[in-house]
């Protein structure tokens, strides 16, 4: 095999640094929600330091032979929150969406300390935005999409309409609707973003 594309894959490959923001994002959310604090962490790696946009999804563990409770079942969405927008380091940017998506979800009550074995942690990096102009730029399974317009913004991750067998137009119907608009707010009175992910959870 060429060197050089040996080399490059080598570049590329960040494993090591994804499973370390997985166990970081579990050391944060299990100090937060028995002690208030916020684990302490620093980092030379360059690749945990720059800039990243990033949600933390928490959803309950499937357990074989387990009974979910009504409204918990295995697998269920746990709690989902993140940031828009590059401001933060990404070690940083982890736990904070991790400490929110765990804390302060507003379709969930807080995560309980005994629950923390229960939880399973995935983390998503979000690329730039790019702006969609027809449903034609849009890959289901591939493109998360952002929307923006009268005062109102909603995203959903690139899962989200695989698991609903939604197609384009129904992605965006329904992205209007988590973001409070009409739900054909796009294109006349919306801009429409979109975005992939790196995504990664652990096993």
């Amino acid at each position: 095999m060429d060197d050089r594309i040996v080399e490059e894959a080598a570049v590329e490959d960040h494993t090591a640094e994804r499973l370390e923001l997985l166990r970081l994002a579990r050391q944060t959310i299990a100090a937060y929600v028995t002690t208030g604090d916020t684990t302490p962490y620093e980092t030379n790696d360059p690749w945990l330091q720059r800039l990243a946009a990033v949600f933390v999804t928490l959803r309950v563990r499937p357990v074989a032979g387990q009974v979910a409770l009504p409204g918990e079942e295995q697998g269920e969405l746990r709690g989902c929150i993140g940031q828009v927008e590059a401001e933060l380091p990404l070690y940083l940017a982890v736990q904070s969406a991790a400490v929110k998506a765990a804390t302060v979800d507003p379709r969930f009550y807080p995560v309980q300390p005994e629950e923390l074995d229960t939880l399973l942690i995935e983390i998503s990096i979000l690329s730039a935005m790019r702006p969609v102009r027809d449903l034609d730029d849009i890959a289901i399974g591939r493109d998360g999409l952002l929307i923006s317009g009268s005062g109102r913004r909603g995203l959903l991750l690139p899962e989200v309409p695989v698991h609903f067998d939604w197609d384009q137009a129904e992605f965006v119907r329904n992205l209007c609707h988590k973001a409070g608009l009409p739900t054909d707010a796009w294109p006349a009175r919306a801009r429409l973003y979109a975005f992939t992910t790196d995504s990664f959870e652990e096993s």
